[in-house]
């Protein structure tokens, strides 16, 4: 299954799991940050843009988080909180 396979490549792995670059990681953040910038007339609609954008990204690292977990499924809030406040390796 895709969602089972790591994500950096097989030799840049840690103790904690496979590690996404850091400049790649900056790349995709500035370009995002630029995607929305061209697109908002004001301040508060850039503010608004990006919140959306996080929003969803936040959800899909959450879904992967979980999956990869097993231990949230129709799970109670509690389990959720626990499994996110130990942190999302990539």
């Amino acid at each position: 299954n895709i969602l089972d396979r790591p994500l950096g490549r097989s030799g840049a792995r840690s103790s904690e799991g496979s590690v996404v670059s850091l400049s790649a990681f900056a790349y995709v953040y500035s370009e995002l940050v630029q995607y929305h910038q061209g697109r908002a007339a004001s301040i508060s609609e850039l503010e608004r843009r990006l919140e959306s954008a996080g929003y969803g990204v936040g959800l899909k690292v959450l879904e992967m988080t979980a999956y990869r977990a097993k231990e949230v499924g129709d799970s109670d809030l509690n389990d959720i909180f626990r499994v996110t406040s130990r942190g999302v390796n990539f």
